[in-house]
C-alpha cells in the first residue's frame, strides 16, 4: 500500500521538476531569441540604432530642463537642480565643462549640445556657462517598433526555438482547465435535475475559480429562494385551514340548527370567515406581488426630526389610553423614500402598540451613508430562538404574541422587505425597557 502511495507523489514531484526545468530553458530560449533578432542587421530588421534611439528619447527632457534652467538664471544652479530633482527617477548633478569623456561622447556633445553615454547609462547636457549637467545612471529599454517584415521575422525565430516546449506546457496547462471546466459541467448538470445542494468542489485554477464562485453562489440563493417559497406555502396553508374549519363546522351546525337566532349567529360566523380568508388571499398576494417586483425608490431629501414628529402625531389616536410613546430623532438632514420609511416605522409602532405594557421608544439616528430606526418596548420580548422567524411571513409565536392580537404575521414580512428594497436590514435584539428593540437600517445617500 505504501508502495502505491509512493509511486503518485514520485510521479507528481517529476512533473514539477520537468516544469521547472521547461521554463527555464523556455526563458533562456526568449533571450536568445531576442539576442538574435537583435544581432541582425538593420537592412533586414528596420530597426534603428540603439544609441540614437536611447538619445532621441531624452530630447524633450533636456530642452524642458534648459528652459527651467534659463527662466531661473538669477538663481544659484544648485538651488534649481534640487527643485527638479524631485521630478526624475535618477540622479541630476552638475559637473564641470572639463570632465573628462569618451571621445565619441564629446563629439556628440559639441555637435547637439548633449549626448548620451551608452556604456555609462547617462545624458549629458551642454549648459554654455562652464558647467555640464549629468542625467543618470538610468535604467533603459529598448522600445522595439517595427514594421510588419521584422515582426515576421521576430516571429518566425521565436516559433523556431519554442513552439514544441510551448506545447507542452499548454498541454499540461489545459488538463487542469479541463478539470475544472468538467467539474463546473457536472455541477450545472445536477442544479438543472433538481439537486439544489450540489456545489462546485476542488477549482483551483484562477481562470475558472470565480465561475465556479458564481455558481455556488447561485446554487446556494436558489436553495434559499425554493426553502423559503415551500416555508411561506405550508406557512398560507396553515393560515386557510382555520377559517375552512370553522366554516365547514359552522356548515355543519347550521344543517342541524332549528333555532332561527342560532341559525344567524352560525351565518355571521361563516360570513366573517369569508371575509377573513378573503383578506388573508389579498395579504399574501399584494405580499408576494410585492416580493417579486422591483419597486424604484422615491428619495426625498428630509430632516429626520421634523418628519419622526409628523409620524408620532399621527399615530395619536391609535395609542392605548395611558400608553406613553417617546418619539427621539437626531437633527439632520437624510436622503431616504419617505413612504416606505413612514410604512415601516408605522408597523413597528403599531405593533409595540399591541404587546408593550406601558412604554415604546422610537429612536432615530443619522450615521454614516445609513439611517437607523429603533423601536424599544417593555412587553415580554422576543426569544433568541425566534428572532429570525418572526420576520417570515405568516409567522407568529405561540406566547404572547399569538393570533389573537390580530393580523396574518405579514406586518414584520413587510418591514424586512422593504428595508431590503433600500439596500437596508431589519433584526431584533433585547430592549433595555425589557422588551424587544427592533433595529431598521436604511442607505441613505448625503444631502
Amino acid at each position: 500500500m505504501s508502495q502505491l502511495l509512493a509511486k503518485p507523489l514520485f510521479f507528481n514531484r517529476r512533473i514539477v521538476f520537468y516544469l521547472v526545468i521547461l521554463l527555464s530553458l523556455q526563458c533562456i530560449i526568449a533571450y536568445g531569441a531576442l539576442l538574435v533578432f537583435d544581432s541582425l542587421p538593420s537592412s533586414l530588421t528596420d530597426m534603428p540604432d540603439d544609441h540614437i534611439v536611447f538619445r532621441e528619447s531624452q530630447r524633450g527632457t533636456v530642452n524642458l530642463i534648459r528652459m527651467r534652467i534659463n527662466e531661473n538664471k538669477h538663481r544659484p544652479l544648485q538651488e534649481v537642480v534640487n527643485e527638479l530633482q524631485p521630478y526624475f527617477g535618477y540622479p541630476i548633478t552638475i559637473l564641470p565643462a572639463n570632465t573628462p569623456l569618451p571621445e565619441t561622447v564629446h563629439n556628440e556633445l559639441k555637435k547637439l549640445g548633449f549626448s548620451y553615454d551608452g556604456d555609462e547609462e547617462v545624458v549629458y547636457i551642454d549648459l554654455n556657462d562652464g558647467k555640464l549637467l549629468q542625467l543618470g545612471p538610468m535604467v533603459m529599454r529598448d522600445i522595439l517598433k517595427s514594421n510588419t517584415m521584422s515582426l515576421s521575422v521576430f516571429l518566425i525565430i521565436w516559433a523556431l526555438f519554442s513552439a514544441i516546449i510551448f506545447f507542452i506546457l499548454i498541454y499540461f496547462a489545459f488538463s487542469a482547465v479541463w478539470k475544472d471546466l468538467v467539474n463546473i459541467r457536472q455541477t450545472a448538470e445536477q442544479l438543472g435535475q433538481g439537486n439544489l445542494k450540489a456545489r462546485t468542489e476542488n477549482v483551483k485554477g484562477w481562470l475558472f475559480q470565480p465561475l465556479a464562485n458564481v455558481l455556488n453562489n447561485m446554487g446556494t440563493h436558489i436553495e434559499h429562494l425554493v426553502g423559503t417559497n415551500q416555508t411561506i406555502s405550508h406557512a398560507m396553508a396553515h393560515e386557510l385551514r382555520t377559517p375552512l374549519a370553522r366554516m365547514r363546522f359552522e356548515l355543519s351546525m347550521l344543517e342541524e340548527s332549528t333555532d332561527e337566532q342560532e341559525r344567524l349567529l352560525l351565518q355571521k360566523g361563516m360570513n366573517d370567515d369569508i371575509n377573513e380568508l378573503e383578506t388573508l388571499i389579498n395579504a399574501s398576494l399584494s405580499y408576494f406581488k410585492m416580493q417579486q417586483s422591483n419597486i424604484e425608490l422615491n428619495l426625498t431629501a428630509v430632516s429626520l426630526k421634523q418628519w419622526s414628529e409628523k409620524v408620532c402625531q399621527s399615530l395619536a389616536l391609535f395609542k392605548p389610553k395611558d400608553f406613553e410613546l417617546v418619539c427621539n430623532s437626531q437633527d439632520a438632514q437624510a436622503v431616504i423614500d419617505i413612504n416606505l420609511a413612514e410604512t415601516i416605522v408605522k408597523n413597528l409602532l403599531l405593533n409595540a402598540f399591541k404587546y408593550a405594557a406601558h412604554k415604546a421608544v422610537l429612536n432615530i439616528t443619522k450615521q454614516e451613508n445609513g439611517v437607523v430606526f429603533e423601536i424599544d418596548d417593555d412587553g415580554p420580548g422576543i426569544p433568541f430562538d425566534a428572532r429570525e422567524k418572526i420576520f417570515m411571513p405568516f409567522a407568529r409565536l405561540d406566547t404572547s404574541r399569538t393570533r389573537s392580537t390580530g393580523g396574518y404575521g405579514l406586518g414584520l414580512a413587510y418591514v424586512k422587505l422593504m428595508a431590503e428594497f433600500h439596500d437596508g436590514k431589519a433584526f431584533v435584539v433585547t430592549s433595555p425597557l425589557g422588551g424587544a428593540r427592533f433595529v431598521v437600517s436604511l442607505k441613505s445617500n448625503d444631502c
